[in-house]
């Protein structure tokens, strides 16, 4: 019962961080990346929040507070702040005021792998990262500076929001080649070598049993 218990409380949980995209690609197979550079995104257009890419992923965004969210696909053209080198990006908006930025994805079913390259413009030295199992990361970030990271999950996750903490003054958070995937193989499944220890004693405790009672 113990054992059942643990092996529960670890079915949503997350698996694995990764600072190397190679890595990523190695341990998921990948199904998509946005690189917000073709339709619906267009340059330097606010827009509703709530479009889907072709991947079935639904962003949404803008800062908290704000009386409607947006978000914003920025590159060179539009700012040179805003350029993370590889086309345009998704951008929270920006606020001078007091706020939070934040970009949510709304994932489409099946989703054991996310990846990501995240960007801050202002002060801000850090994003937090929650995915939909409440799990919650916190990557270093430099402002203006592109930082990648993955994740990979032991079952299916529903959402991933970022966001900048301590609601700070003029900044906003920027996304870019938000790639979503599987892990590979039957890993998540595998049963740790304790587990399998575990297992291999209990059929010998039963085999003891039953020849017990037979002498018996």
């Amino acid at each position: 019962m113990v054992l059942l218990a643990s092996q529960a409380a670890r079915a949503t949980s997350l698996i694995e961080e990764y600072s190397s995209l190679s890595l990523w690609q190695a341990a998921v197979s990948e199904t998509g990346v946005d690189t917000f550079d073709s339709n619906p995104w267009t340059v330097a257009t606010f827009y509703n929040a709530g479009e889907s890419d072709s991947l079935g992923i639904d962003f949404l965004g803008g800062f908290i507070p704000a009386s409607s969210p947006y978000l914003e696909d920025v590159g060179p053209s539009m700012s040179q702040w805003f350029n993370f080198g590889s086309g345009d990006g998704l951008s929270s908006g920006f606020s001078s005021s007091v706020s939070q930025p934040f970009i949510e994805a709304m994932l489409p079913s099946g989703v054991t792998a996310v990846a990501l390259d995240v960007m801050t413009y202002g002060n801000p030295d850090s994003v937090t990262l929650t995915f939909s199992d409440n799990t919650t990361e916190t990557v270093s970030t430099a402002s203006l500076q592109q930082t990648f990271v993955g994740f990979t999950f032991s079952s299916p996750v529903a959402w991933v929001n970022v966001t900048i903490p301590n609601l700070p003054t003029g900044t906003a958070v920027l996304i870019d080649n938000f790639a979503i995937g599987a892990v590979q193989g039957n890993d998540m499944d595998t049963p740790e070598p304790a587990t399998f220890l575990l297992i291999g004693l209990g059929l010998v405790f039963l085999a003891c049993l039953k020849k017990r009672r037979r002498t018996a």
